[in-house]
């Protein structure tokens, strides 16, 4: 009897493929790739898809195989997984709230305190997906972004297991139910990913579906469902197609090796073909997921799967992958915060190289001693315990931000305080009765606005400077703005919109101001030579083609014109600041802030931007609003730039204050000089 009981909590566990690792070496490898050197491989990311589908298979081939024998139990099911999960995550967590304690600044801190929550309590991706946004960190900042896919399989962990017990108990076909689920997410994803890009990469519902395809061929293949048959009569049909005759079948092993080529093919692929300017997952997905399943079910005996996927050099990096994947992105991402760049290839490379070392640490001194050792009540209550205090010790981070601020000297602390984002509305109070919040200010909500300012962020950080001009404050303001949104109408072009934004936030600013009785000048500012010429992440200017450049400085053009004729048709006084510069560089890189900085940091002396590069990036958006003046005389063109440059430089320091609070948004106190300088001009 009490054998039984001990045979019944036992869960099974699929036959080890040393294949499976090589493929997770792959995934991971890919991965890191594309953290470390996106040109090379710029679609490296889809190895945390590869690693949907294995995780669905192995953990699919447990439930199933456990169920069939009636040795399911939660408990046992749940104590395995954390015995997997929960010991590198322990020490890569500890790792990084250590490393940020020395390194962060108070607000990044207190965000890694945040982030320490997510990842141990399985939902990075739900905190991920909420503070997505245009004002959001760039991605290389947030140390623990990558937890977001544990997020997703963790979730997973949790319906799963219960829709097959459900399944099981109720005699319900767990293949149908697994299809239709694999539909509605794969669904989800498609429509999610036109309509919020953010939702369908975070979300668990649109990513389920990966997984659960890895579960699917669990299933195929623990019920032996034969669909060779099927398959080899399709792809014999398919090639007398194209020699015109019958041709003899593909024997079994054929059949495995076109699989695995097959499966290969599309991961290599997707890994080269697909990039971050794709809508992805979406349709896109496909490639690397079923290019996964295939590989998978095309056997270890396959021959890529046997000399390739199963050779000792990948077998290892496959063993080390979770814990490798878990160390190389908090040490790619300190590296960029300290270097406040992107850091040298250098540097890059000693980082990877560091987390193949500690990986390796972390597998054969911790993973393996602790999941594959005497297991006992005391350990498992103790990670548990652990994962609750580095989550304690993220949230106390997150309340009170980094204790260890008050002591850091006051040059520091003044510097950081001169990096604040200027985009706090200081003086501004909410709009009566609008629910947004943010998109909506004004100087006094008790008093009828006669001025109104539209745009982007590039408009919102006008307000510090905006709000203490006398004549401005007398006459009231308001702000409408939209994140990522130039102040223009919306624009339909050979069936494609442009311009368009959430709720059709700017065109109805428009309207509004238009209608408004009280509105005398209506103030545009925005992001424009973003839309022209786009940078990248490290702030350079991407590659896009003479062709595409005109194209999109006409469709600028174009709305410009529309929305400039339709303004001044109304009558109302129209205002429009041409673009601040847009730096090549952080403004932090002028300043030595933190207590501590990888080997060979210098301070960036002069802090600002060539004349002629300023120049050069700005050819096409300047002649458009020097046609725009010629074309409107009636409108105040007012250049910001002109107060911000002189011949030689754009500068983002000057007499001792930071102008900037990043790359393209001024500080409050370099909003504070521009109107300063242009006072003047906006005497109505």
């Amino acid at each position: 009897m009490k054998t039984s009981e001990i045979v019944r909590k036992q869960l099974t566990h699929p036959k080890y493929r040393a294949d499976i690792d090589g493929l997770r070496a792959v995934a991971v490898l890919a991965v890191i790739c594309f953290h470390a050197f996106p040109q090379v491989l710029q679609g490296g990311f889809i190895g945390v898809d590869i690693f949907f589908i294995i995780s669905g298979f192995l953990i699919t081939n447990i439930l199933l195989g456990s169920l069939k024998k009636g040795a399911f139990s939660f408990k046992e099911f749940y104590v395995r997984r954390i015995l997997r999960i929960f010991p590198a995550l322990i020490v890569v967590l500890g790792a990084c709230y250590c490393i940020g304690w020395l390194v962060l600044l108070p607000k990044e801190f207190q965000q890694l305190g945040k982030h320490m929550v997510g990842g141990a309590g399985s939902v990075s991706n739900l905190f991920f997906w909420q503070e997505a946004g245009y004002f959001d960190n760039s991605a290389a900042t947030k140390p623990l972004l990558h937890l977001w896919s544990l997020g997703v399989e963790e979730q997973f962990y949790i319906v799963w297991p219960c829709l097959l017990l459900l399944a099981w108990k109720r005699n319900i076909n767990a293949l149908k139910m697994a299809v239709c689920i694999i539909a509605g997410s794969f669904a989800v994803n498609v429509y999610t990913v036109h309509t919020d890009a953010v939702q369908s990469f975070y979300s668990p519902v649109a990513r389920f579906w990966e997984l659960l395809l890895g579960g699917l061929l669990a299933y195929i293949q623990l019920h032996n469902i034969r669909l060779e048959p099927r398959v080899r009569q399709s792809i014999n049909s398919l090639l007398s197609r194209f020699t015109a005759r019958r041709l003899p079948g593909l024997n079994l092993i054929a059949l495995q090796n076109c699989l695995s080529i097959l499966g290969v093919s599309l991961i290599v692929f997707a890994a080269i073909i697909v990039d971050k300017k794709n809508l992805f997952p979406g349709w896109w997905a496909l490639l690397p997921t079923l290019g996964a399943y295939l590989v998978i079910s095309a056997g270890p005996l396959s021959v890529l799967n046997r000399l390739v996927l199963s050779s000792r050099p990948l077998v290892w990096v496959g063993l080390i992958s979770y814990p490798l994947y878990l160390w190389h992105w908090p040490l790619l991402s300190f590296a960029t915060i300290m270097e406040v760049k992107t850091p040298s290839p250098g540097i890059r490379v000693t980082a990877i190289a560091l987390a193949f070392v500690l990986a390796w640490l972390t597998y054969q001194f911790v993973e393996r001693p602790i999941r594959f050792g005497k297991r006992s009540k005391i350990r498992i209550s103790a990670l548990v315990l652990l994962v609750i205090l580095l989550a304690g010790l993220g949230g106390i981070a997150y309340v009170k931000g980094n204790v260890r601020s008050s002591t850091l000297t006051k040059d520091i602390t003044d510097q950081i305080e001169k990096l604040r984002f200027g985009l706090h509305f200081a003086k501004w109070s909410p709009c009566p009765n609008e629910e947004d919040t943010w998109s909506c200010k004004i100087l006094n909500p008790h008093k009828p606005a006669e001025i109104v300012l539209i745009g982007d962020s590039h408009s919102v950080h006008l307000a510090s400077g905006l709000a203490e001009l006398d004549t401005i404050v007398s006459q009231n303001i308001i702000s409408r703005n939209s994140d990522g949104c130039m102040p223009v109408y919306e624009l339909e072009l050979a069936g494609k919109r442009y311009f368009s934004c959430k709720d059709n936030a700017i065109n109805k600013a428009f309207e509004e101001a238009i209608k408004s009785e009280s509105i005398k000048v209506i103030m545009l500012s925005g992001y424009a030579v973003w839309k022209i010429r786009p940078i990248n992440d490290d702030l350079q200017l991407e590659e896009v083609s003479d062709e595409q450049v005109n194209e999109n400085a006409a469709i600028l053009k174009k709305a410009l014109d529309i929305t400039l004729s339709r303004l001044v048709a109304s009558g109302k006084k129209i205002v429009f600041f041409v673009d601040t510069p847009v730096l090549d560089f952080e403004p932090e890189e002028c300043v030595m802030m933190r207590p501590l900085y990888l080997i060979g940091h210098t301070q960036k002396d002069p802090c600002a931007l060539p004349r002629p590069v300023f120049d050069q990036r700005n050819v096409e958006y300047h002649r458009i609003i020097r046609d725009a003046k010629k074309a409107f005389p009636t409108v105040k063109f007012i250049n910001l730039y002109d107060y911000l440059c002189d011949q030689d430089l754009c500068y983002a320091l000057k007499d001792g204050v930071l102008l900037y609070s990043d790359h393209s948004h001024l500080s409050a106190d370099g909003s504070r000089y521009v109107f300063s300088k242009i006072a003047d001009e906006l005497k109505f």
